[in-house]
């Protein structure tokens, strides 16, 4: 009797053992399984099915995983940009549990971006692209890991210890610096070298610039800006790439003197954001010499076929045809030092001048004369053409000349032009040109440093 009691101890205590083994198996798995899900879960910084594996509440991590603390945008994308990064990889052999299965702990381990590295060298982020490409850039990582700890609830299995998931996200509340609108940073508009006061005066330029202020001056600008004078546009410039400037500089000029005027410089980024505008007076001597001298036997007056048009249309006395000059030309009026200097000497030219336009973006020019004929196609009106461009045979370098055709609309135009190089290389191109109808005829000579006929072609409207 006393050996059968023995023997039923050591069964009923193998059946207890192989009990607690299993448990211990089951746990393992579920703590294992857990730990898995449990990574997935901070990965994808869902608080909700966080606290559902967990044994309680915790706010504190709820606050840390949402990454936003009342900042910008900006600022809570770059943290979830960090937070992107993130991996996990469960250490299957790291748990450890208890002989009942009732507790244990699994080693899971986390990487995420160095952002630190990432961004050490940057004190003030042009966007949020510029972030994006440097944590995207960066191969180096932190890595840690942390030993979450399980029980058994009931038939669950929760963690202990979710509040050590904090310690992946270092950067929940950092700051990073990240630019403002370029037009915060847009300080006065100057203008440099005034000479009367206040404006200008007797001047054949006009300069300003724009003062950046504060973290602007660690920005790259794009930026153009438009002159304008009485609401005609004079001038609008490329756009202009400066790196870390304390200024954005404006500059206008003609061949001559400014015109008398109030001139309004406009400052734009490359998206047409307005930055700052400012105006300036251009006025110019008004001299009366006693007793009036005659008229110098240098200077002509033009004729009735001259035009000035400040919009740069040019129209064709007689005729339904206008010319849309190329973007930067302006015309020179009739008193314009510039075209007595070079014109004013011949006074058959200046009665037949129709205008004189010049671009001082480029130094292209372009003129018009009206012919003593009625048509196009008179044989004399291509005579005057080719004698036209005989003149212009350089008197040094070398020169090209080709024959070409050019079709606007219904009516095919024959363009003579001579491509001259000069003793140091540089090269330009002289364009001449017939146009009128069965009423007049005129010459129109355009140059330019390329050979873009069709660029000054397309002005022309026929009517």
């Amino acid at each position: 009797m006393k050996n059968a009691r023995k023997a039923l101890s050591v069964v009923l205590a193998m059946a207890v053992m192989g009990s607690t083994c299993s448990c211990s198996a089951q746990f393992e798995k579920g703590a294992l399984d857990q730990a898995d899900k449990l990574g997935g879960y901070i990965q994808d910084r869902d608080y909700k099915k966080i606290e559902k594996m967990a044994d309680g509440k915790d706010k504190d991590l709820e606050a840390i995983l949402s990454l936003d603390s009342d900042v910008s945008s900006e600022e809570k994308e770059a943290r979830e940009l960090i937070a992107s990064t993130l991996t996990y990889e469960v250490d299957e052999d790291s748990f450890e549990g208890d002989f009942f299965g009732k507790e244990g702990s699994v080693d899971v381990t986390f990487t995420y971006v160095d952002y630190e590295k990432a961004t050490k060298d940057v004190d003030l982020f042009e966007d949020i692209e510029q972030f994006e490409a440097l944590i995207e850039d960066c191969d180096d990582v932190i890595e840690e890991t942390i030993t979450f700890e399980f029980v058994k609830d009931g038939g669950s299995t929760v963690c202990t210890n979710i509040g050590d998931i904090a310690k992946l996200f270092p950067y929940a509340e950092e700051e990073f610096n990240f630019a403002l609108s370029r037009d915060s940073y847009a300080g006065d508009i100057e203008f440099d070298g005034l000479n009367n006061g206040s404006g200008y005066i007797d001047a054949e330029s006009i300069s300003c610039h724009l003062n950046i202020l504060g973290d602007g001056q660690e920005l790259t600008w794009n930026y153009y800006y438009v002159v304008e004078c009485y609401d005609v546009n004079l001038f609008t410039s490329d756009v202009t790439e400066v790196t870390s400037p304390t200024r954005l500089d404006a500059d206008y000029s003609e061949y001559d003197i400014l015109e008398d005027g109030n001139y309004v410089f406009t400052f734009y980024t490359e998206d047409d954001l307005l930055l700052g505008m400012a105006s300036v007076e251009v006025t110019h001597t008004e001299v009366t010499p006693t007793p009036t001298p005659a008229p110098s036997s240098g200077s002509n007056p033009v004729g009735p076929y001259f035009v000035c048009p400040y919009d740069g249309v040019v129209t064709f006395l007689d005729t339904d045809i206008t010319l849309t000059l190329p973007y930067g030309h302006v015309c020179l009026d009739s008193d314009s030092t510039t075209l007595n200097t070079y014109f004013g000497s011949d006074a058959e030219f200046m009665q037949s001048l129709v205008f004189f336009s010049s671009s001082p973006i480029d130094g292209s020019g372009a003129f018009g004369v009206r012919l003593n004929f009625s048509s196009v196609d008179d044989p004399g009106a291509a005579q005057a053409l080719q004698q036209a461009a005989d003149a212009y045979a350089p008197s040094t370098g070398t020169s090209e000349r080709t024959t070409s055709e050019y079709q606007l609309g219904d009516h095919t135009f024959t363009i003579e032009t001579i491509v001259l190089t000069d003793s140091s290389g540089t090269v330009s191109y002289c364009n001449f040109v017939l146009i009128g109808d069965d009423d007049a005829c005129y010459l129109v000579y355009f140059f330019s440093a390329n050979d873009d006929i069709g660029g000054f072609m397309e002005g022309f409207n026929l009517g």
